[in-house]
Parts: C-alpha cells; sequence; structure tokens
C-alpha cells in the first residue's frame, strides 16, 4: 500500500498498545461526560487510533508523518471493506 512502512509484524507490541487502550477506556469511564465532552471525544479518537495502527502493524505496516490516521483509515478501508477480505 502506498504512503505506508512495511513493518516485520509484532504481536507483543500489539498487545502493548492493545493494553493502553484498554487503560484508555477505563479513564473514560471515569471523565464526567456532561462537564468534558471534547475530552471524551479526543479520548476515542485516540482509541481509534491506536485500535486502527494495531491493524496494520499486525498486516507489516506503520503509516507516519503528515496525514498517518487519514492513511490508516483509508488502508482499512482498502483492506477490510469487502466481505470476502474478513
Amino acid at each position: 500500500m502506498e504512503d505506508l512502512i512495511g513493518v516485520t509484524p509484532n504481536k507483543e507490541k500489539a498487545k502493548s498498545i492493545l493494553k493502553m487502550v484498554e487503560t484508555t477506556l477505563e479513564m473514560i469511564n471515569h471523565i464526567d461526560r456532561n462537564k468534558f465532552p471534547s475530552n471524551v471525544a479526543k479520548e476515542y479518537y485516540e482509541v481509534i487510533r491506536e485500535l486502527t495502527s494495531i491493524i496494520l502493524l499486525l498486516d507489516g505496516y506503520k503509516a507516519v508523518g503528515e496525514g498517518a490516521h487519514k492513511k490508516q483509515i483509508e488502508y482499512l478501508e482498502a483492506k477490510y471493506s469487502s466481505k470476502q477480505n474478513l
């Protein structure tokens, strides 16, 4: 995939990132959503970004630099949007 760096898939790093995601989700549950809605939204965005980075990592890719988040989403759309790819 264009604009992605090939890396060696790393299950241990993926597990580590997943633990960070779980910690973030736990923290979100303790934030007053009515008082800090933008913080909650920001944290959910980070969770989604990290989950997409796990998928890329397990597939052997890494998105870096400006527009990396967009590249991650485009990769997921290209690779996983069709039922035959699941």
